[in-house]
């Protein structure tokens, strides 16, 4: 016995699941081993398979003698039969080495030995030349996909029923696609291991591919025979080949046609004469496809005829174009008759082809006029000219009178004449464009006072803060609340009440400096953003001139009155890290300066919120962690809708505080963010994460989050260099993600660093996708790999149609855009089923495993792979 054993035949376990109609039963399966895994209990869930496969007995309970065509079949199954001893598979040697041997030629003998690839003691001349095996081939791997399937599933399926089995497969012999027979004969052997003999053998039918290629295609295909009619001139053809398609578009069969002149095909059908174009070609001239028309029965056939020749031969192609000619009918119809201007122009000269009634009414031109100027006459240059997109330019066009108009250009490719043109479509926003630019004020400024609103306040603190990290200016924010507004208010009435804000607001803006920035927040409150603070006196002396100038208004509206004001006051950095937490010191300030004798101002003290010392506190033990030591990964599992395979592992950040224990990200990250710390932690997880993800098998992908503070650094690309580099993990297996915050701020920068990391080789992903306002855009600036669907969106699927509808439209845009989704937050098997309706790609979440330590990531790994075993 031979044994030297070649590698065993792998079906893949994802073929093997579109054959396995226990879908459901075998989720739940890998559901519950993967959750057992990640809960450290050490139980997994198995199942076994119940697919098909290929040639089993069909409903009506047929025999495999009868599925057979060959009688040597029969015959070898009856010296099966009759070997058979009381309960007892048939010996090797009886089988193998007996009188089946005459069939040697293409027969193969197979053991199969525990869990090691099937090998091939012998195999037949015969046997090898139609599956194209070498010589030197000893293992059931070396062969071609379709054998290998067939066979896997015939040797299967005999083993299991302990009696032979039947596939087919369907294979190219001699140029012609044939049937292969395969039969798979259990044996039983005193060596160790399963036995088998195959015997191949092609049917009987075989379709010619040239014949069925040819005529599958719905393009006419004719081949021409020129007839000379002297000094070299062609005067008519013979169809020495003609496919069904072309003969269907001649009204006629292929065997009325073959041999027959090409003027007596094209009389029948009422062309009187052969095309000019073929003529030419047929003598040797100019080859040109051409246009022809004519009627067949009740029908008109429009077709494209290709013309190309070989050996004095002409191949001519018959497109049909009926659909085209339609579409253009329609097209004319739609562009004359159509309420929207339009115009087409020549792409490369501008000049004008064609213009619709509607678009000479806009802008005021007779039809030759127009069509006398061109593109650059009308658009006014320099004039709020800007693209939004490739099909959508915002212009300022001019009429014939010098008027200008604001318009949306819509654009589209099309052919006139062969030539490539642009069909525009306008639409006029002149007066939308003046309700739009008074409601961008309304946007942007309280509508009573014309001071900055909150948005506008927000951004301007926004905008300091970037001069505070560049230039080290301090900035302070200074909140005002008026006194006894409320009382102004309640006997005067409204209209006294906004006369007092005007006049408070006409005040404010006299005391200021040109570069602070007034802003009403709301009802009697107003706020002063303060920038490049020197020292704190300069804020206490503005607030302190703010309280003598209000408490000096004595009338509104002729009425007395009796006002004052609060305030409160507080300064980045001194009080406050960033904008949030400005502003809830300087309110907590406002806040103990009403508590005070009203008219009084206070400066934000660390004592007036106890959580701002928590926050302090934390953030000094963060920037005094030891990051080897208190920080460690956890990695949760990703997992393929469809099939139920690991796809690989999400790193997340834990931070083990010694004093605190296990912090939760939600309170550090955040911290670590504004301080710039996450930056080093930021590396620190790449590198481990890189390293750790190195160890898995190369199929399974590792993702890691990337913090808008890492891309601010601007060594993120080096970074991830050199966590590859030093962990030998490939480029490929890595996937970055980021938020939609990375491409808000700098996002022509973080688009470039984005761009290199691609050129790494390494995957984008889009985290927390829809919840941003922006996420489309930057779809159409930067190429992503994936798209991850927000948890919140998962965990309405089932019960809020609204959520479903945004899942099912991700899911629709990453498909239309050849982008991967998945799905965050899964918790439910309603959830799962329902993403798996929508051909979600991939999921996370509880119902499979929550984030493990890396102890257990081995486990899961182990039992994603025992799991595939069984199920193969």
């Amino acid at each position: 016995m031979p044994d030297a054993l070649g590698e065993r035949s792998l079906r893949s376990s994802e073929a093997l699941t579109r054959l396995d109609p226990q879908q459901n039963r075998r989720d739940a399966t890998m559901i519950a081993a993967l959750r057992n895994v990640s809960l450290q209990k050490g139980a997994h869930s198995m199942i076994g398979l119940d697919h098909t496969g290929l040639g089993t007995v069909d409903a009506a309970g047929q025999s495999l003698a009868a599925q057979t065509e060959f009688d040597d079949v029969r015959l070898i199954l009856r010296r099966w039969q009759s070997a058979c001893g009381a309960g007892a598979l048939p010996p090797y040697e009886e089988i193998a080495l007996g009188s089946v041997g005459r069939f040697s030629d293409e027969i193969a003998v197979v053991r199969r030995l525990g869990d090691e690839p099937p090998l091939l003691l012998r195999c037949g001349q015969r046997f090898r030349a139609i599956v194209g095996l070498a010589e030197s081939a000893r293992s059931l791997a070396e062969l071609p996909y379709a054998f290998n399937l067939a066979i896997g599933s015939a040797i299967d399926k005999a083993c299991s029923a302990g009696e032979p089995r039947l596939t087919v497969c369907h294979w190219v012999v001699d140029g012609k696609v044939s049937t292969i027979e395969i039969v798979a004969l259990p044996l039983s052997c005193r060596w160790p291991g399963e036995y088998f003999v195959l015997f191949l053998r092609p049917r009987a039918s075989q379709v010619e591919l040239a014949s069925l290629l040819i005529n599958s295609t719905q393009e006419g295909i004719i081949g021409l025979s020129p007839i000379d009619c002297g000094h070299g001139a062609t005067s008519d053809f013979y169809i020495l080949s003609v496919n069904e398609a072309a003969a269907a578009f001649l009204g006629s069969s292929i065997d009325s046609l073959q041999f027959t002149r090409l003027s007596d095909a094209l009389t029948k059908v009422g062309i009187s004469e052969i095309p000019q174009e073929l003529l030419c070609a047929g003598s040797g001239g100019r080859i040109s496809s051409f246009e022809l028309a004519y009627g067949l029965g009740q029908q008109r056939v429009a077709l494209q005829v290709g013309v190309d020749i070989a050996g004095g031969v002409l191949a001519v192609t018959l497109t049909d174009i009926r659909d085209l000619k339609a579409r253009e009918t329609l097209f004319r119809s739609l562009f004359d008759d159509n309420p929207a201007p339009m115009f087409v122009h020549s792409q490369s000269t501008g000049i004008f082809l064609n213009v619709n009634e509607a678009a000479l009414r806009l802008y005021g031109y007779s039809r030759g006029d127009f069509l006398d100027s061109s593109l650059a006459e009308i658009r006014v240059d320099g004039r709020t000219n800007r693209e939004r997109d490739g099909r959508e330019l915002v212009l300022r066009h001019r009429t014939a009178d010098g008027r200008e108009l604001d318009v949306i250009e819509y654009t589209s490719e099309t052919l006139v004449d062969h030539q490539v043109a642009i069909l525009s479509t306008i639409v006029d926003i002149t007066e939308r464009k003046r309700a739009e630019a008074h409601i961008t004020y309304l946007a942007h400024h309280d509508p009573l006072t014309g001071v900055a609103n909150r948005t506008v306040f927000t951004r301007e603190l926004e905008h300091a803060a970037d001069s505070l990290e560049q230039n080290g200016r301090r900035f302070a924010v200074v909140l005002i609340d008026l006194d006894n507004f409320k009382t102004v208010n309640d006997t005067l009435g409204h209209a006294a009440g906004d006369a007092l804000l005007i006049e408070v607001t006409a005040r404010l803006r006299h005391l200021v400096r040109k570069t602070d920035v007034v802003a009403r927040l709301g009802g009697d409150e107003f706020a002063i953003l303060v920038p490049a603070v020197e020292c704190r006196s300069d804020v206490e002396e503005l607030a302190q001139r703010i309280i003598r100038d209000l408490t000096a208004i004595r009338k509104v509206d002729g009425a007395e009155i009796v006002i004052g004001a609060s305030i409160g006051a507080a300064l980045v950095p001194d009080d406050a890290a960033d904008i949030d937490s400005l502003l809830k010191c300087a309110d907590l300030a406002l806040y103990r300066a009403k508590q005070s004798d009203k008219g009084t101002f206070r400066w934000f003290e660390a004592g007036m919120d106890m959580r701002q010392r928590e926050r302090r506190a934390l953030e000094i033990e963060l920037r005094g962690a030891e990051i080897d030591r208190e920080f460690e990964l956890h990695y949760q599992p990703i997992i393929r809708t469809q099939t139920g395979k690991l796809r690989g592992f999400e790193a997340l950040l834990r931070w083990q505080n010694p004093r605190r224990g296990m912090v939760s990200p939600a309170d550090f990250i955040p911290i670590a963010e504004e301080t710039g710390i996450l930056d080093e932690l930021g590396r620190w997880v790449l590198a481990m994460a890189c390293r750790e993800a190195a160890t898995w098998p190369r199929d399974l992908v590792l993702s890691v989050n990337v913090s808008p503070v890492q891309f601010r650094k601007g060594n993120l690309v080096g970074a991830v260099g050199l966590a590859l580099a030093g962990s030998g993990l490939e480029a490929h297996q890595l996937e970055i993600e980021i938020t939609e915050s990375v491409l808000l701020a700098e996002s022509s920068t973080n688009l470039a660093i984005l761009k290199q990391l691609r050129s790494l080789g390494v995957r984008i992903a889009l985290d927390d996708f829809g919840t941003g306002y922006s996420s489309l855009s930057y779809l159409r600036q930067f190429p992503f790999n994936r798209l991850k669907i927000d948890r919140s969106f998962v965990r309405e699927i089932v019960q809020c149609p609204e959520s479903l509808a945004i899942v099912r439209a991700v899911i629709g845009l990453g498909t239309s855009l050849g982008i991967d989704t998945t799905a965050e937050g899964v918790e439910t098997v309603a959830q799962l089923e329902a993403l798996r309706a929508e051909k979600c790609g991939e999921l996370q979440g509880f119902l499979f495993s929550p984030p493990v330590a890396r102890k257990s990531v081995a486990s899961i790994i182990g039992a994603y792979f025992e799991e595939t075993s069984r199920l193969a």
